[in-house]
């Protein structure tokens, strides 16, 4: 055989040779003991003085490390190790591809059987992910191997670190903070006899306001306000970056408990929806909550600090008066909605299509709900007026929209026939059974253009409403929603049945074309029989909703809960 096929069989075996036993060989080859686990610097095949950061918590779950490797670029002679099992090899290779010039100087080293100081001690800094929950057991073995720790500033891993000095505290969720964390930690090396542990940095820049997705991250002021766990229609997530705005004292934690398949909205910390059953979880989320926030809003009567203490808040609320959190309640519909009194209020109420069954139990769900609330005394807001009807000693904090998303200059109402769109998330909340045959008659006549649409992606649906003429949203719950303010923001008519007293009661007026199934033909006609009116009726309801939706109300609500 030629030597070139021969070098060629002698690469590829080396391939297969597994970098711990390859390293192995060459410590029995220099006279050492090959059994000997290697140390993450071998593993890594870096000399000396090469600055070492080691991240030996579990990393499939930790979004954090995405900051830790956007921090890397602010850091160029730092290498990351990343200590994976076997199950995590995909996530870490995933996460070297995502680090982009940095990838080289981010190296995936196995998990040893039993986490040693002595295979810690070759690197410089331990890190640990942006979430402030690190572990207090792996907190300790990294002190033993002489490391100093750089960790997100929380009350537990403080107070932990501060009998050690050897903790270095950023601001979680801040990359420049974490960054100068690290440069400290180094510059410190590991000579603490007489260093304190400093205060986190302030984030970078603050949030501007309609930013989606950002908001300014948990520490960077002194009000710390945590968010769980919800989510409907990402109302938290808009929530965050409306407060951001419009005050800079506050840094905000979203975190949410969903299926992952639902993932749909920006958060800083997911929760697998089954995960918050398990005891680890329930300490994490506990050591998160109550050794860190110093306010929390509570959406939808959710549990903040996982299931194991039942499934709504009543059974957190000792713990969080403990830790003399200041707790507030948010609701959006059904959590606090009762069947039976909207049925007794409304003649053409939602709840005559709905199902025994969800009756009974969006029953019970109401009065234990009201119940919470009742007793706590605690600082309750609701999110549609409507709902006014059921908690009057609630405050209204609108739901917001992304107007300027929805915005669009295409003119209304002028073609003959007027494109009508309806478009149900769910069909008894909306009516669509009831209103349907009646735009299916106005439809056939000519009048109007039909377009009936379910189950379509958000921005689908987007450039449905920007080309439509009136948008017929739900005509049987008493209170104009989500796709009434999108329509509203793209400049349509809007036609809604909306219940009178709540609305005095809030205070506001929308411009909204007010149906009921029984009366949706006649409304239209009316609509198209005074086109120009009807056209200053959307106009107006553009203006209503940049004035009421765009999340600046919705921060005032809860200034006086903030200050």
């Amino acid at each position: 055989m030629s030597p070139a096929p021969v070098r060629r069989t002698v690469s590829a075996v080396r391939r297969r040779i597994p970098r711990r036993w390859r390293i192995a060989l060459r410590r029995a080859a220099a006279g050492t003991r090959p059994w000997e686990t290697p140390s993450v610097r071998e593993l890594c095949e870096l000399p000396a003085g090469t600055p070492l950061l080691v991240h030996a918590g579990g990393i499939s779950g930790d979004r954090a490390l995405d900051g830790v490797l956007r921090a890397l670029a602010r850091l160029p002679e730092f290498h990351l190790a990343l200590v994976c099992d076997a199950a995590e090899q995909a996530a870490a290779q995933d996460l070297v591809r995502r680090a982009g010039k940095a990838r080289r100087r981010v190296h995936p080293v196995p998990r040893p059987r039993t986490m040693t100081a002595a295979f810690l001690a070759s690197g410089d800094v331990a890190v640990f992910g942006f979430a402030p929950d690190a572990g207090l057991g792996l907190l300790d073995t990294c002190l033993a191997a002489g490391l100093r720790v750089v960790a997100a500033d929380n009350r537990v891993v403080r107070e932990h670190l501060a009998r050690h000095r050897a903790g270095d505290f950023y601001a979680p969720g801040s990359v420049p903070s974490f960054a100068k964390a690290v440069e400290r930690a180094w510059q410190r090396g590991g000579d603490d006899a007489a260093e304190t542990p400093e205060p986190p940095e302030p984030a970078a820049a603050p949030v501007e306001a309609g930013t989606p997705g950002r908001w300014r991250a948990l520490g960077a002021g002194p009000v710390r306000l945590g968010l769980g766990t919800a989510n409907f229609a990402g109302q938290l997530s808009a929530l965050a970056v409306a407060i951001s705005a419009a005050r800079a004292d506050v840094g905000i934690e979203l975190v949410v408990a969903k299926p992952p398949a639902t993932y749909r909205y920006p958060a800083d910390r997911y929760l697998h929806f089954p995960g918050e059953h398990r005891l680890d979880v329930q300490m994490q989320q506990a050591a998160r909550v109550l050794g860190w926030y110093t306010h929390l809003i509570v959406d939808a009567f959710r549990p903040v600090l996982g299931r194991l203490n039942g499934d709504d808040i009543a059974a957190d609320l000792p713990a969080l008066r403990r830790a003399r959190l200041k707790v507030a309640l948010l609701a959006h519909g059904s959590e606090i909605r009762h069947p039976g009194a909207h049925l007794e209020r409304h003649a053409e109420s939602a709840f005559r299509d709905a199902p025994e069954e969800l009756r009974e139990r969006l029953t019970v769900v109401a009065e234990r709900n009201r119940r919470t609330a009742e007793d706590s005394g605690l600082p309750f807001f609701v999110t549609t007026p409507d709902l006014l009807d059921d908690v009057p000693f609630a405050t209204w904090a609108p739901l917001i929209v992304d107007v300027d998303a929805w915005a669009c200059d295409r003119p209304v109402l002028e073609r003959t026939r007027p494109v009508v769109l309806h478009a149900p998330s769910n069909r008894w909340t909306k009516g669509t059974d009831r209103l349907l045959p009646r735009l299916q008659e106005l439809h056939d006549r000519r009048i109007i253009e039909l377009r009936l649409v379910e189950g379509l992606p958000h921005s689908e649906m987007r450039r449905l409403v920007q080309d439509c003429d009136i948008v017929v949203d739900q005509l049987v719950m008493g209170s104009y929603g989500t796709f009434s303010c999108e329509g509203m923001a793209a400049g349509k008519v809007v036609v809604a049945y909306v219940s009178e007293g709540p609305h005095r009661a809030a205070g506001v007026q929308p411009p909204i074309a007010n149906a009921t199934p029984g009366t949706l033909v006649k409304t239209i006609e009316s609509l198209l029989d005074d086109r120009p009116a009807a056209v200053a009726l959307a106009a107006e309801g553009a203006r209503y909703v940049r004035d009421h939706h765009d999340g600046r109300r919705t921060a005032e609500a809860f200034d006086a809960f903030l200050r």
